[in-house]
């Protein structure tokens, strides 16, 4: 039996160092050895040994002796599972290879070290470590210029950040890039290498591959290698080039990623003349890289091909076309049968659409021939269930399914294609559901949105069946030569109120269950992020502290323990990180608002008192105008707490804001459209987008909020021009209308989430209207809600790109209409939660954006969810809003605005100096508290 990699470091510990009290001490992915009074550097040179599954021990244990004899601290990847992630074809390029790092205490022994891992590990086999230089060029060790401890310095963004010091005291990101790019300042410890003589290798001018094919561009990198447009010089003809690098994804048989492309080609070669894929080229090597030429498919992958057909049809796909497009699947899936291979791997994004709507197969490396031993792959989601269940990394190879496997694989495209849901499910753990069942108890509640859907449902339940029961790809024949039965469109299904009663409970108990105030996170990160701020609200225990609040205030009292322990905890975490900033999702704006509401919620005055003597110390001082990371949240969470306590100093502290926000976005270079005339104010012009999260939207909500309840009308203006602009840069279709993120950006369909898009630009002007009574916010705002309402099946759950985050636009339009059909919108969006929830330890819980994990991250997990079901049971304004407050000389939706250069009539302070119309703003505002 193979050792397992921590005993193999034990052991070169007890055998070379038996006297000393060496610390192993494991986590996720790494297990760290450190020599007794082991004090880390900061930052320096390190080294980094890659190696492939087949010589791992072996290179483990010659470098852990080496590395014990000289007392220098390493680490390694925990297992051999881990180190397959770390250099699986998915992982990210500047950091994969890595399977062991040490760090020496000085440049002397780096060197020292360098040398002698070197004559221990030669000759064994490892992947090239990108980010790094290999030290010679028939080694695995690698060497870089880094930090050596976890980064503890937060970035901007409210992430922690590596960052090196210079000798003049100034600092840089600790960047892996694909490239090795040491600081400028820091000298190299060994002389450079001789220079590649591959021209495909320099950075820079025109590449050529074995002297005939010119890359004409980049279509995407990977760890795996690239995928490039290319001209042949001979032919003239533009092919497709795919790159597989050395030793990536390699298995314990040593097969790696050029195995696989090189298979590939052989499967290419066999489906090509049928016309269902591309027609080989050639394949060869270029220093050790294997490279594929294809033919070029022109056209895109059947992924957006639907997302633009639907789009094209007013967001639906159109039945007939999607009825066409399954049966040209099934002949193609036939033809690979036909030919003795399964594909175990189809999927929307491994089939291009070529001009004439014809499906062509790509990326075939995962194609075998039933039987045959090959190792389990495949897609969650897409790839059968039952071939997935048990799949591990280092598995020995297995016989190959039959056709079965690509009928599910089939079922779940065309479920994917005619809704836009991606079939992708939280496992249930322990399991008491099959997929099966859950496929189905989806479709059943998608069907009335979808004309496609309902013609093709009994196909897509058939194909995703159990295998027992599975649909054959001659029964989907079949089926599609019927006559398609026209039948009644079923009524949508109503959200019980028991189903919404056990999301709240269950969701709320798995926070009990879950807390871990002897953690680093009181509630685990999710994994989906980098390491944060662990008392924020995106990712921290802030988000979830202010959900349990609600709760309690709700009526939930069995959440009041668990309150408790939250808000104690991150009473004791508030100066951790040293850094403090300022945002209301990524900084601190929104941990002290949520401790605050949670302080009085409780009782506890003391507590109360110390979070607002920590929102006084919030610094205002910052360069970044938007909601989630700078100073609109920050002036929101402000402008909240002011209205909270009545204390004057939140009041000037908002206004500090607002005037902030106006420079900073006034002086900004660049910025968004802006296509009105002169008469619209346009200091918003700066914000870097349009949606709410970074952009006019959360500026605006913001600016008009501080204009209303601190008498400071010219705040108001400004609002109310960027939601003209807002209104002029809409592009509806229909009753809805969406939005593109910026100027010349491209990414328009679909993009109806919080943080860019319907949902948070609807969130701005229906409160626009509120204010102003101007019957065109309204408008846009209510074409944004039945955009969010037609995506809600194609998102994820969560709050900030969700389906939680959009429905609360839907109760904010209930709210603020009085139209109940909002309301209806609201509850139809519950039903996609229910039905993606997961169960664990028999409590069903809403899954996080990845739909493969569940975590309590407030914007990607099921804590804003729980907000968001909250508010729909109980009713009460939308959270991180400043809706609350008693304003000054606010219009009702029934009065007119009246824009500048016109009357005033009905704003305090009208026609005063700025500074003086500060003061009197503030101090009237607090007159009314």
């Amino acid at each position: 039996m193979t050792p397992s990699y921590r005993t193999i470091a034990e052991r070169a510990v007890r055998e070379v160092a038996p006297a000393a009290d060496w610390r192993v001490q494991e986590d996720e992915t790494w297990c760290m050895v450190s020599p007794p009074r082991h004090v880390c550097r900061d930052q320096g040179w390190k080294l980094h040994l890659s190696a492939t599954p087949r010589v791992a021990c072996r290179l483990l244990e010659a470098a852990a002796r080496v590395l014990v004899a000289h007392h220098c601290a390493f680490k390694f990847a925990v297992t051999p599972q881990v180190a397959a992630e770390l250099n699986s074809v998915w992982a990210v390029r500047g950091q994969s290879g890595k399977f062991i790092t040490a760090y020496p205490a000085d440049d002397d022994q780096l060197r020292l070290l360098a040398e002698q891992l070197h004559r221990a590990t030669v000759g064994l086999d490892g992947p090239a470590i990108l980010s790094d230089r290999r030290y010679r060029p028939d080694s695995p060790v690698y060497y870089r210029y880094g930090c050596f401890a976890r980064p503890h310095e937060l970035n901007d963004e409210g992430f922690y950040e590596g960052r090196l010091r210079a000798p003049d005291g100034s600092s840089e990101p600790d960047r892996r890039e694909a490239w090795f790019s040491p600081p400028t300042w820091v000298p190299l410890p060994f002389d450079p290498p001789a220079p590649e003589d591959a021209a495909w290798r320099r950075r820079g001018g025109p590449v050529r591959l074995a002297d005939r094919y010119l890359v004409k561009e980049a279509i995407r990198h990977s760890n795996r290698g690239g995928v490039y447009r290319a001209r042949d010089e001979r032919t003239g003809a533009d092919v497709l080039l795919k790159e597989a690098r050395p030793h990536v994804a390699a298995d314990p048989s040593g097969r790696d990623a050029r195995d696989w492309l090189r298979y590939e080609a052989e499967v290419l070669r066999g489906l090509a003349p049928r016309g269902v894929a591309p027609a080989v080229h050639e394949v060869f090597t270029a220093a050790e890289h294997v490279f594929l030429v294809e033919e070029l498919i022109h056209g895109g992958t059947l992924q957006q091909w639907a997302v633009d057909r639907a789009r094209q049809a007013g967001g639906r796909m159109p039945a007939r076309l999607v009825r066409q497009l399954a049966g040209r699947l099934a002949r193609l899936i036939g033809e690979v049968h036909a030919a003795g291979f399964v594909l175990r791997d189809f999927k929307p994004s491994n089939v291009m659409m070529a001009a004439d709507d014809t499906p062509v197969l790509v990326d075939l490396e995962c194609a075998a021939r039933p039987g045959e031993p090959v190792r389990v792959v495949g897609t969650r989601g897409f790839t059968a269930p039952e071939y997935l269940a048990t799949a591990e990394p280092d598995d020995p190879p297995r016989p190959a399914p039959g056709p079965a496997v690509d009928c599910y694989s089939l079922g779940a495209t065309l479920l994917y294609v005619s809704t836009g849901i991606n079939p992708v499910l939280t496992p249930d753990i322990p399991a008491a559901r099959t997929d099966s069942e859950r496929i189905a108890a989806i479709v059943r509640a998608a069907l009335p949105e979808f004309p496609a859907l309902r013609a093709l449902a009994p196909a897509i339940l058939g194909l995703t069946a159990e295998p027992a029961g599975r649909w054959s790809l001659a029964a989907v024949a079949s089926f599609l030569a019927a006559e398609p039965q026209d039948g009644p469109v079923p009524p949508a299904a109503e959200f019980a109120s028991e189903d919404l009663d056990r999301l709240l409970t269950d969701g709320l108990a798995h926070l009990a269950e879950t807390v871990d105030p002897a953690a680093e996170y009181l509630w685990a990160r999710p994994r989906s992020l980098p390491y944060g701020d662990a008392c924020n609200v995106q990712m921290g225990a802030a988000g979830v502290l202010a959900v349990l609040d609600r709760a309690v205030r709700c009526g939930h009292r069995a959440a009041e323990p668990t309150l408790r322990t939250a808000a104690h905890w991150l009473d004791r975490h508030l100066e951790r990180p040293s850094r403090t900033l300022p945002g209301l999702f990524f900084g601190r704006s929104g941990t002290a608002w949520a401790l605050y509401d949670a302080a009085r919620t409780l009782g506890d005055e003391a507590l109360a008192s110390r979070a607002v003597d920590y929102a006084l110390r919030i610094p205002l001082d910052w360069h970044n105008p938007d909601v989630c990371h700078g100073l609109a949240g920050a002036g929101t969470a402000q402008l909240h707490l002011w209205h909270a306590t009545g204390d004057q100093r939140f009041a000037e502290r908002a206004s500090e804001c607002a005037d902030r926000v106006v420079r900073l976005s006034s002086q900004a270079q660049g910025g968004v459209d802006w296509p009105l005339g002169e008469g619209v104010r346009s200091e918003l012009a700066g914000a870097g987008s349009y949606g709410f999260g970074h952009g006019v939207a959360g500026l605006g909500t913001f600016l008009a909020a501080a204009g209303r309840d601190l008498g400071r009308p010219e705040l108001l203006e400004i609002a109310v021009g960027g939601g003209q602009v807002l209104c002029a840069v809409a592009e509806s279709a229909g009753d809805s209308a969406e939005w593109p993120k910026g100027p010349g950006r491209t990414e328009r369909m679909g993009l109806n989430f919080w943080c860019n898009g319907s949902s948070g630009i609807g969130t701005f002007l229906v409160r626009l209207w509120q204010q102003t009574g101007i019957d065109r916010f309204r408008a846009h705002a209510e074409r944004a809600g039945v955009a969010v309402h037609q995506n809600r099946w194609r998102l994820g759950p969560g709050d900030c790109h969700g389906v939680a985050g959009n429905a609360e636009l839907l109760l904010d339009l209930a709210e603020a209409t009085g139209e109940q059909r909002y309301r209806g919108w609201a509850a139809e969006s519950a039903t996609c939660l229910f039905v993606r929830a997961a169960h664990r330890g028999g409590r069903l819980v809403v899954p996080d954006d990845t739909l493969r994990d569940i975590c309590a991250s407030y914007h990607v997990g099921f804590a804003g969810v729980l907000d968001f079901l909250l508010r729909l049971r109980h009713g009460g304004h939308r959270s991180w809003l400043v809706d609350t407050g008693r304003p000054v000389g606010r219009p009702s939706a029934a009065e007119k605005y009246t824009p500048r250069g016109e009357s005033n009539h009905g704003y305090p302070g009208a026609g005063t100096a700025g500074t003086a119309r500060n003061r009197r703003g503030v101090a009237g505002a607090a007159d009314v508290l």
